[in-house]
């Protein structure tokens, strides 16, 4: 425990999603605002895995296979992976795309350019430095390629369904529940983000281990 409260990039997960709660509360954006938040948060965190892979100098391949053959730790092997990488999870973003555009347009929500702006800059400040922090710490011990090939998908995912289910809940305001009665459907969205955010970043960065590597030193 002590090792993942000494992850700096732990609280900002944490102080981030609350800020969007908060701000949600007390009506400072929509909720297309905060959906459209986490999507380009999803995709900053794409790019900053693409960054840690391409710079990777001494690494595995265990259990990577290509054409059903093993591979090589080369340079090729790298580049090849980390193409791949980029064009299968930039598919993937380019379908969420059309589908979060097609749903913001047709319920008439209206978004605050400004906001969204705003958190992605202070989105790719903190991935700057969390890939700096994470190529640094590359270069210490020897990463499994295959495993940062799929790591992202396992924090990304899970971010996606809640976008899912705050797009299409989120016209059904209210819901009973047993003994808490009734609740606000997207407090339960928020809720569940903010859990699964931090979980799956403890687990892709598997904070546990050791303490965060701090690039610059203080407290960054």
């Amino acid at each position: 425990m002590k090792n993942i409260f000494s992850d700096r990039e732990f609280w900002f997960i944490l102080m981030f999603n609350l800020y969007l709660a908060v701000g949600y509360y007390y009506n400072w954006f929509s909720v297309d605002t905060i959906i459209w938040i986490y999507y380009f948060q999803s995709i900053i965190i794409g790019v900053g895995n693409a960054v840690r892979m391409s710079k990777l100098q001494n690494y595995s391949t265990s259990n990577l296979q290509v054409n059903g053959e093993s591979v090589l730790p080369t340079s090729r092997t790298k580049w090849t992976t980390t193409l791949f990488f980029i064009f299968h999870f930039g598919f993937f973003h380019f379908v969420y795309f059309i589908f979060l555009v097609v749903f913001t347009i047709g319920n008439g929500s209206k978004i605050d350019r400004n906001i969204v702006l705003l958190n992605i800059m202070i989105m790719i400040v903190n991935t700057f430095i969390a890939t700096w922090s994470n190529i640094v710490r590359d270069r210490e011990e020897k990463q499994n390629i295959g495993g940062l090939l799929f790591t992202p998908y396992l924090r990304v995912v899970p971010m996606h369904i809640f976008i899912i289910l705050g797009f299409t809940r989120k016209f059904d305001n209210i819901v009973e529940l047993p003994i808490i009665g009734g609740l606000d459907i997207f407090w339960v969205f928020l809720s569940l983000k903010i859990v699964s955010d931090i979980l799956m970043h403890i687990i892709t960065e598997k904070t546990w281990r050791s303490v965060r590597t701090k690039p610059i030193g203080g407290y960054i």
